[in-house]
């Protein structure tokens, strides 16, 4: 007797790293935030990817591959389709509009957060790698090579390439 396949979706993402910007698909099977959050999960395979060099002295164009493992801690910035999500990613009940200084990049967004949690505890407090962040725009630091986005509805930020960030006004 034959064992069911295993069926996974499939989602595609753009990811920002330092140096470039991934267009791709993952399979998890599960969960999406699940595969992207385990904790014992140092990479994570990407498939039918198109590679672009972001900086404008990088000698990568552009490049295509079936497949690839990315080293979590490298990756910036995800965008995802929030719906893919399938309602992983908790809401709070209190928003703050952050501006947050990464590599290469400048995210300004809303971030959910506790009605009893300080603007200052908030990274510290998150169990999860990765912070969601609505109405974002995406600014880069230099001149890119490549089209990056610069206005997505949700993305999901490495909270530990934050390397400061602020409150600002709505």
């Amino acid at each position: 007797m034959a064992l069911p396949e295993i069926e996974s979706k499939h989602y595609p993402l753009e990811i920002l790293t330092e140096y470039y910007l991934m267009q791709c698909v993952v399979e998890p099977v599960g969960m999406l935030m699940t595969y992207l959050d385990a904790p014992d999960r140092e990479n994570i395979l990407v498939k039918n990817v198109t590679l672009t060099g972001l900086g404008t002295d990088s000698k990568v164009g552009t490049v295509k591959m079936k497949e690839l493992w990315v080293q979590r801690r490298e990756m910036i910035v995800i965008r995802v389709n929030e719906a893919d999500l399938e309602g992983t990613v908790q809401k709070l009940p209190a928003q703050e509009k952050l501006r947050m200084f990464m590599p290469r990049f400048v995210v300004q967004g809303i971030l959910t957060r506790g009605e009893d949690t300080r603007v200052g505890d908030m990274f510290e407090v998150m169990k999860s790698t990765w912070a969601a962040i609505s109405n974002a725009q995406v600014i880069p630091h230099t001149e890119m090579k490549a089209q990056v986005f610069r206005d997505a509805p949700f993305l999901l930020l490495n909270k530990n390439r934050i390397r400061f960030y602020e409150a600002i006004d709505g």
